[in-house]
């Protein structure tokens, strides 16, 4: 089962999540590739699938216009 939210949030609050979700990406990838390279490759595939949801997330998010400069 799926829970929805509808939320309303500013445009600095959705620079702020997608930031965070950016940085939580990226260490994900770093982890993914450590993983792969040490032959683990359940925690590779978990990672992998971990970084896709947050890909996905941040997809999501990102869908509003978004002004970071």
């Amino acid at each position: 089962m799926t829970d929805t939210f509808d939320v309303s949030l500013t445009r600095n609050e959705i620079a702020i999540i997608h930031k965070a979700l950016g940085e939580h990406l990226t260490f994900l990838l770093k982890e993914w590739e450590h993983q792969e390279r040490s032959g683990a490759a359940d925690a590779a595939t978990s990672l992998f699938e971990q970084a896709d949801a947050v890909r996905t997330l941040m997809n999501k998010v990102g869908a509003a216009p978004l002004n970071l400069r």
